[in-house]
Parts: structure tokens; C-alpha cells; sequence
């Protein structure tokens, strides 16, 4: 039996503490196969208002004003994980910062049929309830989906609750 080898491995954060767990693992695996690490975070797009059509430019007046946004939103973000992750990154050969703007679980795979990513590291739940359940949606389809091995990573100590649970938290 051949033993894999990987050279590019995508790790994807919202700073939860699945996410967290997750980061461990994804640094020890590109350490151990001298892979490069590939920092992720995905956020939401600002959606442009409905109301500013302009009939003479075919397209929303704020359309370029929401793009605008989301690019400050995404160099500020692009700091935050740089922040966060690069001293603990010193030890690795290779490693980059990623920030997407718009559905993670599609931002995710785009990403990593983009780069020839061998393995996705990821948290299975985000920080709060509500994310939560958005994050194992996105958990789940980017398992799914993916062209590549994915590993999800649990807090044990996180316990979920029945989904007509979660719906009364909202």
C-alpha cells in the first residue's frame, strides 16, 4: 500500500473552537508532509438594495458601492487571519492567507479545485447556534462536494440538541 502524500492542505476558520481543534490538526498534518497551508475564511457578501435599480445602467446603483464594501470587508478580515495565524505558522515552510466573500461551502470548493488542494481541515460547528447550524451545512456540503478528502473536527464538549431545539433558539 503507497502512503499519500499532500502537498496543498486548506484549513478553514470562523475562530470557533471546533475551528480551533481543527487548526491543530491541519498544521500537524502539513507539517508532518511538508505541505502547504492554505488559511481560509469565508464571509458573507453585502447584498445590494433592492430598491436602487437604475433603468439607464441596466443594474443596481449600489451594486458597485455593496462590491466596495465587501472588499474592505475582506482586507479587513485578510488582517484579522493573518493576525491570528501567522506567528503560529512559523515553523512551516509554506503557508497563505485566504479571505472569500459570499457562500463559504461554495467559496470553499471553488478555492480548493482552484489551488489543487489534497485535503480540507475544517471545524464541524461555528461559534454560535444559529452559525452553527450554518456551519454544519457547510460542513456537510463541502464533505459532500469536495474533489479531495475532507476531515471534520468536533469539540467533544459541545453538545447538540434536536433540531426543533435549535429552531426555538432564533
Amino acid at each position: 500500500m503507497s502512503k499519500r502524500t499532500y502537498r496543498n492542505i486548506l484549513y478553514c476558520t470562523d475562530y470557533s473552537d471546533d475551528a480551533e481543534s481543527a487548526f491543530e490538526h491541519a498544521f500537524d498534518q502539513a507539517r508532518k508532509h511538508k505541505a502547504a497551508l492554505h488559511i481560509m475564511n469565508v464571509i458573507p457578501s453585502v447584498n445590494p438594495c433592492d430598491i436602487c435599480f437604475d433603468e439607464n445602467l441596466g443594474h443596481h446603483k449600489c451594486r458597485e458601492e455593496s462590491d466596495r464594501v465587501d472588499e474592505c470587508r475582506r482586507l479587513e478580515e485578510l488582517g484579522a487571519l493573518k493576525k491570528v495565524y501567522r506567528e503560529r505558522c512559523q515553523d512551516l515552510k509554506e503557508y497563505f492567507f485566504i479571505v472569500r466573500v459570499g457562500s463559504p461551502d461554495v467559496e470553499i470548493i471553488k478555492y480548493a479545485d482552484e489551488n489543487a488542494i489534497d485535503m480540507i481541515i475544517m471545524g464541524t460547528a461555528g461559534r454560535s447556534e444559529k452559525k452553527r447550524r450554518v456551519y454544519i451545512k457547510t460542513a456537510a456540503n463541502v464533505s459532500k462536494f469536495a474533489n479531495c478528502q475532507v476531515i471534520t473536527i468536533g469539540s467533544p464538549q459541545i453538545q447538540f440538541m434536536p433540531q426543533a431545539a435549535t429552531d426555538q433558539i432564533d
